[in-house]
């Protein structure tokens, strides 16, 4: 029999080998969770080439699409959201377009109005003045295309300091819209971005037959963001789908019923 001398250095060196293990294993499950988190990288990278060869295939023959450069890098709209975004202009053909948010896929819309559709109309909301200075002498001309500088409010929600534009309700007034797309003010590190769109709903600017894109779709904030918005649907009586496309950025569609094959473009 051994002493209980002997006993408890036995019992301290299995502990010290049970915590040798448990330290490896924690050491191998951050590795997994590290190389996870690479494969997930290299998955939505393979993605974001697809969508931009479907990108490059689909425009080369479109009789609108007259300026085909854009610059999809950093905080702009990725080939995931462009693709689609012109697969809904192309095939769907909305008469009224409402966009938070003047970049990348301004080119898009504004080229869909002046080359396209003459007869659709297109509001673009944009707080920053340097931004649409910058931006604007860019962009097609015509009389359904307006830009619109409006300042941010402030309101506080979970502790944190929110956004959104100012006067927008007062901006559009009873105008309804098929075509709306969530891409500003920037919505970083908030969690409740770009709620403006809510706020559209509730007021009833929603055409019955509708198509809602939100970028960055991937974040918390936004994430807070859609579910207000299907919430202010559900409230209305207001039936939808929702689903997703992603490269290195993720969008999020909540469309109609009738506008449900919207998936399959």
């Amino acid at each position: 029999m051994k002493s209980n001398s002997s006993a408890t250095k036995d019992t301290s060196l299995s502990k010290v080998k049970l915590e040798s293990s448990r330290g490896r294993s924690r050491q191998y499950e951050q590795r997994l969770i590290a190389m996870g988190k690479k494969l997930d990288l290299c998955y939505n990278e393979l993605k974001e080439l697809t969508y931009a060869h479907l990108l490059h295939d689909g425009i080369k023959e479109s009789s609108w699409l007259k300026n085909q450069t854009f610059d999809l890098h950093n905080w702009a709209a990725n080939y995931s959201f462009i693709y689609l975004l012109f697969r809904i202009l192309d095939k769907i053909e909305p008469r009224n377009i409402l966009e938070f948010g003047l970049g990348q896929t301004t080119k898009l819309t504004t080229q869909y109005i002046v080359y396209k559709s003459p007869e659709a109309y297109l509001n673009v909301c944009e707080h920053s003045l340097d931004w649409i200075k910058i931006y604007q002498p860019e962009l097609p001309k015509h009389e359904h295309i307006r830009i619109n500088h409006l300042e941010l409010e402030y309101f506080e929600y979970r502790r944190k300091k929110n956004d959104k534009y100012a006067g927008l309700l007062e901006l559009l007034g009873d105008q309804k819209f098929d075509l709306i797309i969530v891409d500003g003010p920037v919505g970083g590190g908030k969690n409740l971005p770009r709620s403006n769109v809510v706020d559209l709903i509730c007021h009833e600017n929603l055409s019955e037959d509708f198509v809602i894109i939100f970028d960055d779709a991937g974040r918390a904030g936004e994430k807070n963001t859609i579910r207000r918005t299907q919430a202010a649907l559900r409230k209305k009586a207001i039936a939808f789908q929702t689903f997703e496309r992603f490269g290195i950025k993720r969008q999020a569609y909540i469309v109609s019923k009738s506008r449900a094959f919207v998936d399959f473009l």
